[in-house]
Order: C-alpha cells, then structure tokens, then sequence
C-alpha cells in the first residue's frame, strides 16, 4: 500500500489520494518529455470522459515546472488533473524510476492494478476492471 500523498493541480485545487474513497482512482506517473507518456494520453482522456460520471478520476503526476506543463496540456486539451510534483517526492514515495507508471486503486483505495511502460485502452481498460469499472 501506499503513502497516501496530497498535491495542487494545474488550477490549483488540491488533491488528496485517502479522500477519494468512495471512487475508483488512476494515479499516472507522467512527463512532457516522455514520448510513450504522450502517446497514452488521449487514451486515458477517453476513459476519464468515459467514466468519470461513474466516480474514477485520474491523478496525473509530473514533476515539472508548471510553465512547462501547462502549455503542453492545454494544447492536447486533457481535461482530467494534472498534479505537479516538485522535486518528484511522491514519486520517490510510490518507488517510480520508469515511466509512465500506472497505479489503480479500488472504491475501498485498495491497489489492484499496476503497469510500467505505455499501455493501450484495453491494458488499461483490463487494469480498470479490476477495480470493478465495466
């Protein structure tokens, strides 16, 4: 299990992982540098506007500058949170060394799924299944 973390997205809002009980959460470890991370993101835009309404929400954690950040995610028009994790202490936390780094977490914020590397739609939607979202 792990540390549960509390960041400040693009906009400011902050996030907390032990709050979101109650909803089914991908925590995405991410950077604009990162080809592979780049390439799944429209997938995972497509799952969050498929399920969101359903109570899963994507964490996305870079640890860049938001100067860098939010230009790149506007352009791409992601809409689920982006959290900036400076000096990458979370990701020290959840032990990330490759990414991206996927991590799904039940309604009762149990872990049930993990990837390392670029996953299509459906790895992720298998990931997500797991935690019990059809």
């Amino acid at each position: 299990q792990h540390a549960d973390f509390t960041l400040t997205d693009l906009q400011g809002k902050s996030w907390s992982l032990g709050q979101l009980r109650g909803k089914v959460v991908m925590v995405n470890f991410w950077a604009t540098w990162c080809p592979p991370c780049q390439k799944e993101m429209p997938d995972l835009q497509a799952l969050y506007s498929r399920f969101k309404d359903q109570g899963f929400v994507i964490l996305a954690l870079s640890d860049e500058e938001i100067g860098k950040v939010q230009p790149f995610i506007t352009q791409r028009q992601i809409t689920y949170p982006i959290l900036l994790d400076p000096g990458g202490k979370v990701a020290g936390e959840f032990r990330v060394n490759g990414i991206p780094k996927t991590f799904v977490y039940n309604r009762e914020g149990k872990l049930v799924a993990q990837s390392i590397d670029m996953r299509t739609q459906k790895q992720f939607l298998a990931m997500l299944a797991q935690a019990g979202l059809q």
